[in-house]
């Protein structure tokens, strides 16, 4: 469902006559229906003046729901009757508590609007703002957050025009563009049609999901015996070495906010999405572990029989099993790009739970995302249009239960996870290296009292012991080669550094908030803590290519 946002006049001196307005704004929602826009949602204030006249031509077109953002709980004006009879849904926001604090509800409740939308139209003179909130405020947050703008002039209706944030210079100054309107200049400008508006909101690339492949029993029988033997192999190896992570579980939603259809939308596109990222985790960390072991297993195996030289031809031909077990193994996962879509799936995944959290205070990640990553995204923007706005009234009540559930899946919650991660990480990669240190420790006592013993006294070495010397200088190196592979993979060290550091900045964010925190400081720690989450997401997916299958 297609996101529009609209902001227009209210002052009649901007507005100027209604009929050209109106036919402008019938012909701007027809270009979109003709582009398959609908169904879609139109978010607006319904003020006066042009928001009446936008909903009145959307409801002529059958465009779609229309939902409402009202800037202050109380109703002086009337607005919750308005809303009953033009909108289908509502968000209040609590503008005195905003006033408050010196902040201006109505650019809050522009921002609001503009940051859940996938198009911004307006009706507008060109002009700077009369205050804070105006439709100029709407146009430069759409321009500032990479959103295109449908412009209509009331002076000038036809044609329509199209603002696309990537025609715009790169050294783009909201003023000075508006100087340039104002003198004429429209050359980052184009004519608005249906393939560019297809092509500003991303239509031909969201399309319906590929239905599920259809699998026999015997294939589901394995597929579960698989998740529940070998694929368990990198979280028992991380429990053995590293020890449990012992935690409180994550705190459930509040009734209220598990009741909301669009939280529900984002909830079951995120765990579908989580699970999924889970599977191929461990798959992949597992399938890398057992590489690992079977070029110990490999290396013990090929030089047992310098011990017992009776079992040459048994070893020579374990070995070569285990061997091509290995190979099997690695092109099994190197020719399904096992690396890339556990990247992507658990960037997806992250993408949703992120929407899902800020979903709950009202804002989107949107913003935080380039554009040319949101138009990737299929699956979250789909979730995202989906889910729309909450239909509530953010009052003190509803700000402390849903703020808190936000705060503990964005900052205390996370906080307390890399904390404990970069424990068992830490404790990993020291084990790791304690291993490595003692396998060159054992290798060297060994080799310098052989050569000590029989070298220096010319005495004949028994064979089983010349065989242990052979046997050691094959498996040592072996073993060391697998910590370093291990830790070149799984970067234990470096994740556990990078945990500590999120968690130090999240632990800061957090003493920021204070006991009662406002909607508005829940935002803006909301806004913070998503851009730390996104920005390590995106170090995280860049780095795909180093976590190719070890080839031993």
């Amino acid at each position: 469902m297609i996101q529009v946002a609209f902001a227009g006049h209210n002052r009649p001196q901007d507005l100027g006559e209604h009929g050209p307005v109106s036919e402008a704004l019938t012909h701007a929602f027809r270009l979109l229906k003709a582009a398959g826009a609908p169904p879609a949602r139109l978010l607006t204030g319904l003020a006066s003046g042009a928001d009446e006249l936008a909903v009145a031509a959307w409801r002529a077109e059958a465009m779609g729901p229309i939902h409402a953002v009202f800037p202050f709980l109380e109703d002086p004006d009337g607005e919750e009757a308005r809303a009953g009879e033009l909108a289908d849904s509502v968000t209040w926001l609590d503008g005195a508590a905003l006033a408050a604090e010196g902040r201006n509800p109505h650019l809050k409740q522009t921002r609001v609007i503009v940051e859940a939308a996938d198009l911004v139209v307006v009706v507008w003179t060109g002009g700077p703002a009369r205050g804070a909130g105006g439709t100029a405020d709407a146009v430069s947050c759409a321009l500032e957050i990479g959103l295109p703008v449908l412009w209509i002039r009331p002076s000038e209706p036809h044609p329509l025009r199209l603002i696309r944030p990537d025609a715009l210079p790169l050294d783009f100054h909201f003023p000075e563009f508006q100087e340039a309107l104002e003198a004429g200049r429209l050359d980052h400008l184009e004519l608005a049609t249906v393939e560019n508006l297809r092509d500003v909101l991303n239509l031909d690339a969201v399309s319906q999901p590929l239905p599920a492949k259809a699998i026999s029993a015997w294939q589901a029988a394995l597929d579960r015996w698989l998740h529940a033997t070998l694929w368990k192999t990198y979280g028992n190896f991380r429990k053995l070495v590293g020890g449990r992570i012992r935690g409180s579980p994550p705190t459930p939603p509040p009734p209220s906010l598990a009741a909301e259809p669009g939280f529900q939308v984002l909830t079951e596109a995120y765990l579908a999405s989580d699970q999924v990222a889970n599977r191929l985790s461990a798959i992949h960390r597992s399938e890398q572990i057992l590489l690992v072991l079977a070029m110990i297993a490999a290396a013990v195996v090929g030089s047992a029989w310098a011990v017992w030289p009776h079992l040459k031809m048994p070893m020579v031909a374990l070995e070569l099993a285990i061997s091509t077990a290995a190979v099997l193994l690695w092109a099994a996962g190197s020719d399904a790009g096992q690396h890339e879509r556990w990247s992507e799936q658990r960037y997806l995944a992250e993408q949703l739970r992120l929407e899902r959290a800020g979903w709950t205070l009202g804002i989107s990640i949107a913003p935080i995302i380039p554009a040319a990553s949101r138009r990737q995204s299929e699956a979250w923007l789909s979730a995202r249009r989906t889910a729309g706005l909450p239909n509530v009234r953010f009052d003190a009540d509803r700000v402390k239960a849903w703020g808190a559930w936000a705060m503990d899946e964005l900052v205390t919650g996370q906080s307390a996870y890399h904390h404990a991660t970069s424990d068992r990480d830490g404790r990993i990669a020291h084990r790791i290296h304690f291993l490595e240190d003692a396998g060159f420790m054992f290798l060297f006592v060994s080799f310098a009292a052989f050569l000590s013993f029989f070298g220096l006294s010319h005495a004949h070495p028994p064979g089983w012991i010349a065989g242990s010397i052979a046997m050691i200088g094959t498996v040592v190196p072996a073993v060391a080669a697998a910590t370093m592979a291990l830790e070149a993979k799984l970067e234990f060290q470096e994740q556990s550094a990078r945990s500590r550091r999120i968690a130090s900045v999240l632990d800061e964010l957090a003493a920021r908030l204070g006991p009662a925190p406002s909607l508005d400081a829940l935002q803006n720690a909301a806004r913070a803590a998503v851009r730390l989450h996104m920005a390590e997401a995106s170090n995280w997916r860049e780095g795909s290519s180093r976590r190719r299958l070890f080839r031993p």
